[in-house]
């Protein structure tokens, strides 16, 4: 259920200055770990690939690449090798705000260039001709990519129904870094029980509530009523989750008994 539901957003939520070495070092730490299992790839902005590459040596490590140069970073990308990265994914944003479904369509096209063991997250902004867009990226077979902070339950709830109902799998790339949801906003496992209600037939407004639960006990007995039929389908819409603290994400997961040695 959750294997891999993290992606490591450590080295793209750093500053500058921080020693790369160092995020890859806690990165490969948590990897070898008790708890690795749900432990993603490490995401990493494309102007910091080549230095992670170095950092790497010759033990190569699984990236998600933030592209920040729209379709034509895209295509740059794909003819890039970087010695000590495997790219496993991308994520690119969808900057074109009067016309999203067109960015998606200018998107879609320049990731036909990557090589198909490559996972292409387009991230849709939630403005004007998102639902278009959102389409637009499911019928190419790419996924979606959204953003929940500062936004209300009700607002993710009816977001999430509108990527349930196009069938489209998703990330979340700004977090939530916590398990349990609190006055900060919506954690992951109660987005995933949100998830599973809306895929259920739920409507937006019960699973706003599902968002905002933080009582440890209600949240693991509902985790603890899922079989693998329920995970499988939750964990074919929602893909990843980026965190900025992975570690912390994880530990949460342990402490609720739902990843490794409790």
């Amino acid at each position: 259920m959750f294997d891999r539901l993290i992606d490591d957003a450590g080295l793209a939520a750093a500053e500058p200055d921080v020693d790369t070495i160092d995020v890859l070092r806690a990165h490969r730490s948590l990897r070898a770990g008790p708890t690795a299992a749900p432990l993603g790839p490490l995401i990493v902005p494309d102007r910091r690939l080549a230095e992670l590459g170095r950092a790497a040596g010759e033990e190569a490590v699984e990236v998600v690449v933030v592209n920040t140069g729209g379709a034509g970073g895209l295509v740059a990308l794909a003819g890039r090798t970087v010695p000590g990265v495997e790219v496993v994914a991308v994520q690119s944003a969808l900057r074109d705000l009067d016309d999203l479904a067109g960015n998606a369509a200018r998107v879609v096209s320049a990731a036909g260039a990557l090589d198909d063991g490559v996972t292409v997250f387009v991230e849709i902004p939630y403005a004007s001709g998102w639902v278009r867009a959102v389409e637009e990226v499911e019928a190419a077979g790419l996924s979606g990519a959204v953003r929940i902070g500062g936004i209300d339950a009700g607002r993710l709830a009816e977001q999430l129904s509108v990527l349930v109902e196009a069938d489209l799998p998703f990330a979340i790339v700004d977090g939530p870094d916590r398990a349990l949801s609190s006055a900060e906003g919506p954690g992951f496992v109660p987005l995933m029980l949100a998830l599973e209600a809306l895929i259920d037939g739920a409507a937006a407004g019960d699973a706003a509530e599902l968002l905002t639960l933080v009582d440890p006990d209600r949240v693991r007995a509902a985790v603890g009523s899922w079989d693998d039929s329920a995970g499988g389908r939750i964990r074919r819409r929602l893909r990843s989750i980026a965190s900025r603290d992975a570690a912390g994400a994880v530990e949460d997961l342990r402490a609720l008994g739902l990843a490794g040695p409790s």
